[in-house]
């Protein structure tokens, strides 16, 4: 979705409502979408997630559940990284569609309220009538333009509609009393938005980032002028490494929780296996100091190394990855002569001398 565009509610500074309609486990986690669907194509349900600004409001549907459960707000950080997807829609799954890292976009939340009792689908069809005047009268005033409302009409009742992410305009919330009961609670006490980090926690978010991974629970691989090559490369990575050690034994992925990517077992052993990817020579790889004491502290870890990724672009700027040749260490012993520190973080003690200059 393209951020130049107008939307019925760019003007509106209240109209900052949203639901993700989801299966996940997580739910209430940060915002997560593909940045293209299958075969490269936008959707407007994963588009919908660039549209999520600092102190959106995001009301959690558990489409598994079929219940609204709770409200959340962004926080305004957003994330280019690579995240583990499968589209679950009817036609993704007459598709046949698996599994699998693909570049994505972030968006963080917080503050998550849950609702007092979840809301069921059932409670939404009873006030489907209110639910669909309010999407006729935005429709009216709005003429042609896309809502991108939450309900769509279902036989002669509702359902959600099919996709990630929704618009839900704000008078909704007058039809759904248990839905703004939670949002109030969850204004009432917002807290501010903090855009500026302190500058040794930039700096170890920095290093961080280049060693592999931006947060705790995404991931990232190098130093990349391009966000978005950066993250195909590390997708692209990610998805040969899975390839390869399928064949070779159960793997769960761990990127999320863990400071190494996979597990796999291999004739009983639990290799722990850290990726990395990279368009040059297998020369240097970046590590987290958690990267570092894991690979000191475990017996088995495994090293994969991607490297001499070709990437380019094509006219409308889509990226696309391929080759590779892949460095595999199983055992991986970490040789201390071979470590480098590229930057420290010091602790300030005692009394500093105070200038007036």
């Amino acid at each position: 979705m393209d951020a130049m565009v107008a939307h019925w509610w760019s003007q509106r500074s209240d109209e900052n409502l949203f639901m993700e309609i989801t299966r996940r486990d997580d739910i209430s986690g940060d915002l997560k979408a593909p940045l293209a669907a299958r075969g490269g194509v936008s959707t407007p349900g994963y588009a919908l997630v660039s549209a999520v600004q600092a102190n959106s409001l995001i009301i959690h549907y558990d489409s598994a559940a079929e219940q609204i459960v709770g409200v959340s707000r962004a926080t305004g950080e957003r994330f280019n990284e690579p995240i583990w997807w499968v589209a679950r829609g009817s036609y993704a799954r007459r598709a046949g569609a698996k599994p699998g890292w693909l570049p994505g976009l972030v968006i963080a939340l917080a503050d998550y309220h849950p609702l007092t009792e979840p809301l069921p689908l059932a409670v939404l069809r009873q006030r489907r009538l209110a639910l669909f005047a309010v999407r006729d009268a935005l429709q009216a005033e709005f003429p042609g333009q896309r809502l991108y409302f939450p309900w769509i009409q279902y036989q002669d009742s509702l359902r959600t509609w099919q996709t990630y992410l929704a618009k839900c305009p704000k008078a909704v919330l007058d039809v759904l009393p248990e839905v703004k009961e939670a949002v109030d609670a969850l204004i009432g006490q917002q807290s501010p938005t903090v855009l500026s980090r302190d500058s040794v926690e930039e700096a170890e978010r920095q290093v961080v980032a280049a060693a592999g991974r931006p947060r705790k629970s995404h991931k990232g691989q190098g130093f990349s002028v391009d966000q978005q090559v950066k993250v195909a490369v590390e997708t692209y990575a990610m998805n040969e490494a899975l390839l390869h050690y399928s064949s070779l034994g159960k793997v769960t992925d761990t990127s999320r929780t863990e400071s190494f990517d996979y597990v796999v077992e291999i004739e009983g052993v639990a290799w722990h296996v850290e990726v990395k990817g990279t368009t040059g020579d297998p020369q240097e790889i970046l590590l987290t100091p958690n990267e570092v004491q894991h690979a000191k502290e475990y017996p088995h870890v495994a090293l994969f190394v991607l490297s001499n990724i070709t990437v380019s672009r094509d006219d409308q700027g889509e990226i696309a990855t391929s080759g590779g040749e892949s460095s595999i260490f199983r055992p991986w012993s970490l040789d201390q002569s071979l470590l480098s520190p590229i930057g420290y973080k010091y602790r300030l003690s005692g009394i500093a001398e105070v200038s007036t200059d």
